[in-house]
């Protein structure tokens, strides 16, 4: 196969000013989900109980059609980052010129998962049809103790059902990084010396999953959470190959085709393949299971998704509100490696309770992931509107007027929801 390298300038896996400026091209220019690419175009029942175990939750709101029938809700309901994989873009008008746009640049520099910034307006229901706008809103240099000179991009994706009503507003952050450089700073060398666990510790692990509880259909109240409060610590782990093609079941496959499906994938995205050590073509997202790839990227070893701890996160809230609350907005940062054999402690605290300016009162919840080490892996916050007594159900935000949607970017020819 040949792979068309960019210009000089761009130079081919590595981060410049000139592929940084040629980047910026892309702001606001949609990058369509289609049947190649999304894992979900509907949140069927299957799909969403699929999404749920594939991280290992078995909430009943999600996975149970009875229990979910008398709910609030009168339906199952999917978990909130369940809309990571879903979605088809609808018919954008388009020209050779803004498909161009940003063409070849940064191609061969690698990409981590650095964090995520949701705001959510309803919730995703069975039987949903849903529409996706994907395009980058800003990128950024930095300086990163793991990558040294590095950029920082931000993707927005914008989620609507068929009825024409905005789900979710999705910005993740992504850091580029140059693959090799990464490598030669090696500033993780000592997270490559692995933890081999103890009968014990697997024992308390195991008492840890035995003692979780969902709260489901009993309501926990606004008017009786306490700022200090906190919630149940989880564990997840030790994380093991299998871990990751559960999630890969559930979440979508990432690009990952087989066979006569590689090839063609290959000809429409040639910078996400390189050849690996027996020689064959094989893709970029190997990081997660393929330890010497990692290790050629900088990793200690083969690691997980960002939006797997993201998950883990958001289902330590969903189990802690119940089935009557609602997630309106979630942030968080990716803040190092969860590698193969690694065991994450879930924690989290009422922050919060906050009235403000909202109509509902919000009850904003800190979170953070740390491994076996002691080390922080991910943090960041969760805003929650719980029923409270005297003001009944919470609902959800009102949805921007602009639904997320920057200045001057076109709309859909004959009406939102064309397809």
């Amino acid at each position: 196969m040949t792979v068309t390298q960019p210009a000089e300038d761009l130079e081919f896996g590595r981060l410049t000013s000139a592929g940084i400026e040629k980047f910026r091209e892309k702001i606001g220019i949609d990058w369509p989900y289609n049947r190649w690419t999304a894992w979900n175009e509907e949140a069927t029942r299957d799909g969403i109980r699929h999404y749920a175990n594939g991280f290992g939750d078995d909430n009943p709101l999600y996975c149970d059609p009875d229990h979910a029938a008398g709910s609030r809700w009168g339906r199952i309901i999917a978990p909130p980052g369940f809309l990571e994989g879903a979605g088809l873009t609808p018919r954008i008008p388009t020209t050779p010129e803004l498909k161009a746009r940003g063409k070849g640049a940064l191609a061969g520099v690698h990409m981590f998962w650095a964090g995520d910034h949701i705001r959510w307006f309803r919730p995703v229901q069975e039987g949903d049809r849903l529409w996706v706008r994907r395009f980058y809103v800003a990128i950024t240099e930095k300086e990163s103790r793991f990558g040294g000179r590095s950029a920082l991009s931000v993707r927005r994706r914008v989620y609507w059902n068929d009825a024409g009503e905005l789900i979710a507003v999705w910005d993740a952050d992504f850091v580029h990084t140059e693959r090799d450089a990464a490598a030669k700073r090696d500033v993780l060398r000592e997270a490559r010396l692995q933890h081999v666990y103890t009968d014990d510790e697997l024992e308390m692990v195991d008492a840890h999953y035995a003692a979780e509880e969902i709260r489901g259909a009993e309501p926990r109240y606004v008017d009786d959470v306490v700022v200090g409060e906190e919630l149940p610590t989880r564990y997840r782990g030790p994380m093991v190959t299998g871990d990751v093609i559960a999630w890969l079941m559930g979440n979508g496959r990432h690009e990952i085709y087989p066979y006569r499906l590689n090839w063609k994938n290959r000809r429409r995205m040639g910078g996400f393949y390189s050849r690996n050590e027996y020689g064959a073509w094989d893709s970029a997202m190997r990081v997660h299971w393929d330890d010497r790839y990692a290790q050629s990227v900088g990793a200690p070893r083969a690691y997980d998704y960002g939006m797997l701890r993201n998950a883990w996160l958001l289902q330590m809230v969903t189990d802690w509100m119940g089935d009557d609350a609602v997630i309106v907005a979630a942030d968080d940062r990716i803040k190092g490696f969860n590698t193969l054999g690694d065991l994450t402690r879930l924690t989290g605290r009422v922050d919060a309770v906050e009235a403000g300016a909202a109509a509902w009162p919000e009850v904003v919840l800190a979170v953070e992931c740390t491994n076996q080490r002691d080390e922080v892996t991910a943090s960041g916050t969760v805003r929650v509107r719980l029923p409270s007594r005297r003001l009944g159900l919470p609902g959800f935000p009102d949805p921007p007027g602009d639904h997320g949607l920057l200045p001057g970017m076109p709309s859909p020819d004959e009406g939102p929801w064309a397809r």
